[in-house]
């Protein structure tokens, strides 16, 4: 069962950026989320804590209309093979619909409020954090709904359907929900064999499992970014990249995997950081290389980031203590430009110290993508000749950060 780290994630805005190549389209069913909403408890385009505690049969009751109203989509199409992907772009809508329920199904708001409080006080043992997840859920699915639910959420579809894949958000969706439903059950085994191996594990299953040569491609570069991007084993980089070189089909995705993996070897080279030139809340513009002479920590936060705004006490503790020395505090906000003025207000509303800055093109920013940044919040250490000490550096709340700089700044 995935943990409730992800529903805080979603419900304090998601701390990642969105990836992927964008030749892939949604266009066979129109309004699926207004119907959804119409069945389903739902708001803002999240699903209420209400869906959790809901009855499984009337909650399938629900899901039957929704589907009901997708067909009235392609009851009359004359087109047969168009006819035919809508028909099951309907059904995986209505299947992941099934399994965000039974993933969350007894989930309680106080519940999850009360979990996020504990991980914000940043002292708490691995039996709290366990306890804490646990009473979260307040009901839960008896073992045959559980199984009857599953079967409809993950049996009876195929993997490979190309057509489908190009066309179907929905479908992509359920591809993902699937290699994880594979994890946690025909594969579980193989990872408990392998802590951490996760990220590697998913490449071999999309491999063994997937033999469309476009899914396999499309979903092997995801798995591939992620691990060069993610995972902290140089080894299990090495030959995740390896992997993705030797796989055939995999022309329309390789520039995009060997850049991420180039940004990956600079910023583990040592070598001159990339600059950038942005703004403060006065409108003032800030060049990393005007900060030659100190070290530079930089802080990659945003404002809808629950885990980033946590870290900011322990950063206001550290600036504080080390406002003699010799070294910069850097917070760069990748909150889009539309939300400009809620980052202002946030910085003078909160007397943020350091050097506040936001960037220009939020996760697009070129010196976001050349540190690979795709998850935050993130933190980045620059010498004072302005090569890079670690493009992934220590949290704030980690006290061996304290370390490094008292040692660095001696």
């Amino acid at each position: 069962m995935k943990t409730i780290f992800y529903v805080l994630l979603l419900l304090g805005g998601s701390c990642y950026a969105q990836t992927g190549k964008t030749e892939l389209k949604d266009d066979l069913l129109k309004n699926k989320d207004v119907l959804l909403a119409k069945h389903i408890p739902r708001a803002g385009g999240r699903y209420l804590y209400s869906l959790y505690v809901m009855p499984s049969n009337e909650f399938l009751e629900k899901v039957n209309a929704y589907k009901a109203d997708l067909s009235s989509q392609y009851a009359s199409e004359k087109d047969a093979g168009l006819k035919a992907l809508m028909i099951k772009d309907a059904d995986f809508s209505a299947r992941n619909v099934i399994s965000w329920y039974l993933e969350f199904y007894g989930l309680d708001s106080m519940g999850v409020k009360r979990f996020h409080d504990l991980l914000e006080t940043k002292k708490y043992t691995d039996a709290q954090i366990d306890s804490a997840q646990k009473n979260a859920y307040v009901k839960q699915l008896n073992e045959k709904d559980k199984k009857y639910l599953s079967n409809m959420a993950n049996v009876g579809a195929s993997v490979n359907e190309e057509a489908l894949f190009k066309r179907s958000a929905a479908y992509r969706q359920w591809l993902d929900n699937y290699l994880m439903y594979l994890e946690e059950t025909k594969y579980k085994a193989a990872i408990n064999s392998k802590p951490g191996a996760n990220g590697v594990m998913k490449v071999k299953i999309i491999d063994r499992e997937i033999s469309n040569s476009f899914i396999r491609s499309h979903l092997s570069s995801k798995a591939t970014i992620a691990i060069i991007k993610a995972v902290k084993d140089n080894a299990v980089i090495e030959a995740a990249y390896k992997n993705f070189k030797a796989l055939p089909g995999n022309a329309a995705y390789l520039e995009e995997v060997e850049q991420i993996y180039a940004n990956y070897k600079k910023m583990n080279s040592k070598g001159p950081a990339p600059d950038f030139t942005y703004a403060d809340a006065d409108g003032k513009m800030v060049s990393l290389k005007s900060l030659r002479g100190k070290y530079v920590y930089i802080d990659v936060w945003a404002t809808w980031c629950s885990p980033c705004k946590a870290e900011i006490p322990f950063l206001r503790k550290l600036e504080q203590e080390l406002h003699h020395k010799n070294i910069y505090f850097v917070s760069l906000s990748v909150d889009k430009m539309t939300d400009h003025s809620k980052w202002v207000d946030y910085v003078k509303k909160h007397q943020l110290g350091g050097i506040q800055l936001i960037s220009d093109k939020d996760f697009k920013a070129d010196f976001v993508k050349q540190f690979n940044i795709s998850g935050i919040p993130r933190f980045i250490l620059i010498d004072p000749e302005g090569k890079i000490i670690s493009g992934d550096a220590k949290r704030p709340s980690d006290p061996e950060l304290r370390k490094q700089l008292d040692k660095l700044l001696k």
